[in-house]
């Protein structure tokens, strides 16, 4: 894996066509924002042009019609709506995305983050060295104020400083990727995965491609503010990575207890406070895992006060 900075590629004649993917359960009061913020970011990008955006939906509320709304009063960017009356889950949605994409880059984005203008440039302007197979990004934790979401900042914090040291099984956060088409219609994540951006890695190393971690691609997203929403974000992703654990030895690409410990440390010091909550928090974990349904499951229990609408 890379994760240098100083990667240029080589311009090129024909702009690199860009399918932006957006999987979609409940989002209806950040879709539109995220889709205008995409179209802004993909502005700063001379590499490449948004080609379309499929938008693949599970919703059982008004967001179809909301991007119906928007749809017929914009031309661009072309919204390719792909809705389903049952929620089939996380990985069913990516795969959907990467079946349909006519782009030569996907770059997929969470409903419920906001990508900064470079965001987009950082993603696809090194995919034409054909030794990467994925961009990473950088998400950026905004607006932690209870107990829960300054744990969350902490974790966010952590995990930025353990991806700066190299690959690990941290360094792909599914808030925002981009992969190149032709590797992701290669790829059929299993339904039932949960930490899909963790197998995605692995297929993707697996395969004997790079992986950039690109710090500069950076999103920002609203962590949960209850303890409920931030224990359910936590046993999922432990879950999820017990998942895949068996790839992840394989690939030798578990991060050491060193450097773990270490970056943990470091984080502490810069965020005392912070480290406080998280350790709070966490010390609440056991209940929760006693009571909170579904973190076992690819259709877990939706954080809903994550969704209120993220500003910068």
């Amino acid at each position: 894996m890379l994760n240098r900075q100083d990667i240029i590629a080589p311009r090129r004649d024909i702009m690199l066509r860009l399918t932006i993917g957006i999987p979609s359960y409940n989002e209806g009061g950040k879709i539109i924002s995220l889709i205008k913020s995409v179209c802004e970011s993909a502005l700063n990008c001379d590499e490449a042009r948004i080609s379309e955006v499929i938008v693949c939906d599970h919703s059982s509320d008004s967001t179809p019609q909301i991007l119906a709304s928007f749809m017929a009063q914009h031309r661009y960017p072309m919204i390719r709506l792909v809705h389903h009356d049952e929620r089939g889950g996380a990985a069913a949605a990516w795969n959907e995305i990467f079946s349909l994409a006519s782009g030569d880059i996907v770059v997929l984005f969470d409903a419920d983050v906001l990508p900064l203008k470079d965001c987009i440039s950082e993603l696809v302007l090194c995919m034409d060295n054909n030794k990467i197979g994925l961009c990473a990004s950088n998400p950026i934790c905004l607006n932690p104020g209870s107990s829960a979401a300054r744990a969350a900042s902490f974790i966010s914090s952590w995990l930025e400083s353990i991806r700066k040291r190299g690959v690990s099984q941290y360094t792909v956060m599914g808030r925002s990727l981009s992969i190149r088409a032709d590797i992701a219609k290669r790829i059929i994540i299993p339904k039932e995965t949960i930490a899909i951006d963790l197998y995605l890695q692995c297929r993707i190393l697996e395969m004997g491609y790079d992986i950039l971690y690109r710090e500069k691609a950076k999103v920002y997203f609203t962590p949960p503010s209850t303890l409920r929403d931030f224990a359910s974000q936590v046993l999922r992703s432990r879950n999820g990575h017990r998942q895949v654990s068996t790839q992840v030895r394989r690939l030798g690409i578990n991060a050491s207890p060193w450097s773990v410990l270490l970056t943990a440390v470091k984080t502490a010091y810069t965020n005392p406070a912070d480290a406080f909550f998280m350790l709070l928090c966490s010390c609440l974990l056991p209940f929760y895992r006693s009571i909170l349904p579904g973190t076992d499951s690819y259709k877990w229990t939706i954080a809903t006060s994550t969704k209120t609408k993220v500003t910068r």
